[in-house]
């Protein structure tokens, strides 16, 4: 990989010595920025371009380059690869789109240039991509024309999209934020981006990594790195929408869309992740500060009203603005005199104008251990106080580093003097009270997620009958159906997932004594009927053996009114449980992320409220706990209306083993128990159905 980013050598196939076309572009680029590596082309035509020699053939090239650039038509790419291997090179950038429109008899162009990519050992970048940046070494493969270019930057950027790539390289830039290295991986042939954040995480020279991406290609290897990362990693992931509207098979699936996932691993890994371009830039801002370790905010303000607006984002976020101690009052008693403005928190500064005293102010704000950060409303007029502004950031630069919180400015003045600033002032700012509250946000929230990671532990591990499992799936792959509601429970079982207490009969013939306990519930046994109650499948309450069978045969009535009429193949019946909260938990092995786990409030509304929350497996009892805290239901976990706290921690075990089970039976695609039912503290759980997919 280091060879992508400091090449000591570029060969660009495709440049032509007789007019402006996009290899050209390459060189020529280089040749101004600077790249103080050796530059060739290989075109049409031998010549020069700006001095720098150009071959009919890649076997006249003087040395061997350390990366070949290709920006000629897709076809062409697979012999012009195997003339590389030939000569020697290893690094490939396709830059070249249009490959899924050839075919050479059975093998697609992607095919063939992997297959040349193997027989040589070589590295490929893209197709359809603009390569890697390195800003250190004025090195670029991109075909446009950049300059000024910085250098010392510490953001590492990749991008799926060279367009979307280029914009934010040039928009983080105008915001004084110097980019380090980049990459456009496009279309992902072979590397990708578990490749580059990798890279960029053992890059001494790389304190911060973006991305931007539009679809995972090893979302599980992506989540792994992630996890043992102490950079901190910030991704826009666009292509969210759903990319079908078929209609789930179980509640698993309906209710964890692939985002949904993402956003459930970022939260997991302590990934930040963001909306849109401004947030993506806000978020590289503030993360380069000290990280906000908690909740209480001191606000102070040049303006009243931007005080109020504050206090308004401040509770948007869940900011305490807590009143200032009476220490700090007296300390401003003797810092400047006061006449009219109350002193609280947000404190209004409209009466100073000295601003030695707003450092000053600043400063003991600062020292308070009461508050965890600040955020500073600086509202001047550019025609007068646009040096002293500047001089006043600098001095809160400096006290952010000596007392290692953060402030996060809010520099409110004319358009020009803000952009001016932005761009040439390293310290950031921010243009509003609720972007600098948003940013506070951005840093607590990574600052709490990565102190979970980090503190994660174990998943617990248990054992799991896999012989029970296998026998089962046989039986359903030979009969071509999903497991029996009896045989997904006892799947459960397996993992000590213990069900309420059933048996199966097959008709009221069959149902003689029965040894368990009334009230009783009946369900519906039929491989033509997933969710039993859409069917009249699920009869409750059953008192004893009389209105058990009279149950049954007004079930039986009811299927063969339908049309087309499901089989039976016998009922369930089960003692009623207690009465609880109905929860849900279940499981599937999403395409990017491998297994995933996912639990809500249960029951018939759980499609309804879609009140759930995801991580991937497996899940420790810390996670599975904080996975419930994240759901709105929670407080009914906890005891609302006089009713007392729910049994939280069987609940956090059910979690933890289904987690396991996904883990250790990957067989097993799909899984739903629902409802799972939640009894007082101390009395644990009832699993009273469930459905598996194998």
């Amino acid at each position: 990989m280091e060879k992508f980013f400091y090449p000591r050598s570029l060969v660009v196939f495709g440049a032509s010595t007789t007019k402006m076309n996009l290899g050209q572009i390459v060189l020529l680029n280089n040749k101004q920025i600077g790249y103080e590596g050796a530059l060739y082309g290989v075109g049409s035509h031998a010549g020069e371009i700006n001095g720098v020699p150009v071959y009919k053939d890649v076997a006249d090239l003087p040395e061997i380059p350390d990366v070949a650039i290709f920006l000629t038509p897709a076809k062409t790419v697979p012999a012009l690869m195997e003339a590389c291997g030939q000569k020697g090179i290893r690094r490939i950038v396709i830059e070249s789109g249009g490959f899924s429109e050839y075919s050479h008899g059975n093998y697609s162009l992607e095919e063939e240039v992997l297959k040349i990519a193997e027989k040589y050992g070589m590295k490929v970048i893209g197709p359809n991509c603009v390569g890697t940046v390195n800003f250190d070494i004025k090195m670029m493969m991109p075909f446009a024309f950049f300059k000024d270019i910085p250098t010392g930057g510490r953001v590492g950027l990749i991008a799926q999209s060279g367009g979307v790539g280029g914009t934010y390289l040039r928009a983080i830039t105008g915001y004084g934020i110097k980019p380090g290295k980049f990459v456009a991986t496009g279309n992902k042939l072979q590397l990708d981006e578990v490749d580059f954040l990798e890279y960029l995480l053992h890059d001494d020279k790389t304190d911060i990594i973006a991305l931007y991406l539009e679809g995972f290609k090893r979302g599980r290897a992506f989540f792994d790195l992630a996890m043992q990362s102490e950079k901190p990693i910030i991704v826009q992931k666009s292509n969210r929408s759903p990319l079908s509207a078929k209609i789930a098979q179980s509640h698993t699936t309906a209710l964890s869309s692939s985002d949904e996932v993402i956003d459930g691993a970022f939260r997991q890994a302590a990934v930040i992740r963001i909306e849109d371009e401004i947030d993506f830039i806000n978020a590289i801002k503030v993360i380069r500060l000290p990280l906000m370790k908690g909740r209480r905010v001191a606000v102070l303000s040049r303006s009243g009203g931007h005080a109020v607006l504050s206090a308004d984002a401040c509770a948007k976020y869940g900011f305490e603005i807590i009143p200032f101690p009476p220490s700090f009052i007296e300390k401003l008693k003797t810092i400047y005199n006061t006449r009219v403005i109350a002193h609280q928190n947000p404190l209004d500064l409209g009466e100073i104008f000295d601003y030695t005293i707003f450092t000053d102010i600043l400063e003991e704000a600062l020292k308070l251990s009461t508050y965890d950060g600040v955020l500073f409303n600086h509202l001047y007029s550019a025609n007068f106080e646009a040096e002293m502004s500047r001089t006043f950031l600098t001095g809160v630069e400096k006290l952010v580093a000596k007392y290692q919180k953060p402030v996060c400015l809010a520099m409110i003045s004319d358009r020009e003097e803000i952009l001016d600033v932005s761009k040439n002032h390293a310290f950031p700012i921010f243009t509003s009270p609720l972007e600098a509250a948003s940013a506070l946000h951005v840093s607590l929230t990574y600052y709490e997620r990565k102190e979970v990671r980090n503190a994660r532990g174990r998943a617990p591990s248990y054992d799991v009958d896999l012989h029970t499992i296998q026998t089962i799936r046989e039986r359903c792959l030979l009969e071509k159906r999903i497991p029996f509601t009896d045989e997904a429970l006892t799947i459960c079982s397996t993992a000590g997932l213990q069900p309420v207490k059933s048996m199966v009969i097959q008709n009221a013939k069959s149902v003689g004594r029965v040894p368990l306990k009334y009230p009783v519930a009946l369900k519906l046994i039929s491989r033509d009927a997933s969710h039993k109650s859409d069917v009249g499948g699920v009869m409750i309450n059953i008192i004893n053996k009389k209105a058990l069978l009279t149950a049954i045969a007004e079930m039986e009535g009811t299927l063969k009114r339908l049309k087309p009429r499901p089989v039976i193949d016998g009922f369930l019946v089960q003692e009623m449980a207690p009465s609880g909260i109905e929860c849900f938990v279940g499981g599937r092995r999403d395409q990017a992320f491998g297994p995933i786990i996912i639990v809500g409030l249960g029951g018939v509304f759980i499609e309804i409220f879609k009140d759930t929350s995801i991580r991937l497996a497996p899940v420790t009892k810390r996670e599975a706990s904080d996975m419930l805290k994240e759901l709105k239901a929670y407080p009914l976990l906890l005891g609302v209306r006089g009713k007392g706290r729910a049994d939280v921690k069987a609940l956090v075990e059910v979690i933890c083993r289904v987690s396991s089970l996904l883990i250790n039976c990957s067989e097993i695609s799909e899984m739903d128990l629902n409802p799972v039912i939640v009894h007082p503290d101390g009395q644990g759980v009832s699993i009273v159905d469930a459905r598996v997919f194998f």
